[in-house]
């Protein structure tokens, strides 16, 4: 499986926080039925926005903050990439790493979506009857379809926030690979040998990069410099 292909489905979770939207928040008590009317709702802008993306790359992350970012539950993400190191730091370190981590992967993620043909892509969703009305926690499956390749299995992790009345992804396993769980692993990797202020100011200089076509690699924590 390319890379880039996972982090375009990715693109979908984007564990970041912020509700900058152009557009009211999509409300529906089926978790299914929700992220497929986001997904269509941002492949739908992503087209209509195609010219200005040609243009600039940057206005990726305006689609990514405005169609996506509402249903992510990203403090939930953020503690869980953070794992043990979570009780090592302090509020204010908290805060401002779940600050730069959501800058850190809209810029990921908009690097994917570089990618995204709206002629060649589209993704195809689970019978939303499968959700039995109880549940607080879910996956959700998916796959996503590309002409002359084999679909592409996703699994969307949520769960409903009681707070904001609305169901949240907070992860994704692509053909079986938790991307969160990934992204633990490489930032807990980081903070062991840059602490968190070092991992803190790695993250913020990969999110101000200038946003360029998708490469594998580009803007990965390992290409970064990993001295203390």
């Amino acid at each position: 499986m390319k890379n880039w292909i996972g982090l375009l489905a990715v693109a979908l979770l984007a564990l970041v926080t912020t509700m900058t939207t152009r557009a009211e928040v999509v409300r529906e008590e089926n978790p299914y039925i929700l992220l497929e009317k986001v997904a269509k709702n941002t492949f739908e802008r992503i087209e209509q926005d195609r010219e200005k993306i040609n243009e600039d790359l940057d206005h990726l992350r305006v689609i990514i903050r405005q169609e996506l970012l509402p249903y992510v539950d990203n403090v939930y993400a953020a503690k869980r990439v953070l794992g043990r190191n979570l009780k090592d730091t302090t509020e204010e370190q908290r805060q401002e790493f779940y600050t730069v981590f959501r800058d850190y992967l809209i810029a990921t993620y908009g690097r994917a979506f570089t990618r995204y043909d709206e002629d060649k892509h589209k993704v195809e969703f689970a019978d939303p009857r499968r959700f039995d009305g109880n549940s607080r926690m879910v996956e959700v499956k998916t796959q996503l379809i590309e002409d002359g390749r084999e679909p592409i299995r996703i699994e969307f992790k949520m769960r409903y926030d009681d707070d904001d009345k609305l169901w949240k992804a907070y992860d994704m396993v692509v053909e079986g690979v938790s991307l969160l769980s990934s992204k633990q692993a490489e930032i807990s990797s980081v903070i062991r040998s840059r602490g968190i202020d070092g991992t803190i100011e790695l993250l913020r200089e990969k999110a101000n990069e200038p946003m360029q076509p998708y490469e594998d690699g580009a803007g990965d924590l390992k290409t970064g410099n990993s001295s203390s």
